[in-house]
C-alpha cells in the first residue's frame, strides 16, 4: 500500500473535496454552490489553507484553516476550522500528516501558534503536543437577508 501524500488543494479537487466536506458533522451542511464559491475564495486567499491527503489518486482527508493576527499571541495565529479523515483511514497517521503539514504552513506564515476547537479528538491533539487552556463556545447566527 502506498503512503498518502499531503498537498495543497486545487480547483480540480472540487468534487472529491466536496464529498469529503459533506461528511463533516455539521449542524448546517454546506450546499454545493456555496462550497464552490467558498473553495474559490479560499484558494485565492493567501491567509487561507486547504490541504488534502491523497492516496492512490483518492482524497482520504483534508484540513482547512487560516492565519490571522491575535493580541493574545502578540502576532499571527493559525486556526484549524475543520479536519476530516475517512473513517476507514483513521488511526493510520493521516491526521498526523495533515496537522504536521498545517503547522508547517502556519510557521511559513509567521504564526506563533496553531489553535482549534475539539471535544471528541482531544487525545489525538494531546499526542501531537497540543494543550487546552480555555473553553470554546460558538453561536450560529442566522445569515439570511432581512
Amino acid at each position: 500500500m502506498l503512503l498518502p501524500i499531503v498537498r495543497p488543494a486545487r480547483r480540480e479537487d472540487e468534487s472529491p473535496l466536496f464529498a469529503l466536506t459533506s461528511q463533516f458533522p455539521a449542524l448546517t451542511p454546506c450546499p454545493r454552490d456555496v462550497f464552490v464559491a467558498l473553495l474559490e475564495a479560499k484558494l485565492l486567499d493567501r491567509h487561507a489553507c486547504i490541504l488534502v491527503s491523497e492516496c492512490e489518486g483518492q482524497l482520504i482527508g483534508y484540513v482547512s484553516g487560516s492565519a490571522r493576527s491575535a493580541f493574545y499571541v502578540g502576532g499571527m495565529t493559525a486556526w484549524v476550522d475543520e479536519i476530516l479523515i475517512l473513517p476507514e483511514r483513521r488511526g493510520a497517521g493521516v491526521g498526523r500528516g495533515l496537522m504536521m503539514a498545517f503547522e508547517t504552513w502556519a510557521a511559513g506564515h509567521r504564526c506563533r501558534s496553531v489553535a482549534l476547537a475539539t471535544r471528541g479528538a482531544a487525545k489525538f491533539y494531546e499526542r501531537l503536543g497540543y494543550t487546552t487552556t480555555a473553553g470554546y463556545f460558538k453561536k450560529y447566527l442566522d445569515a439570511r437577508e432581512p
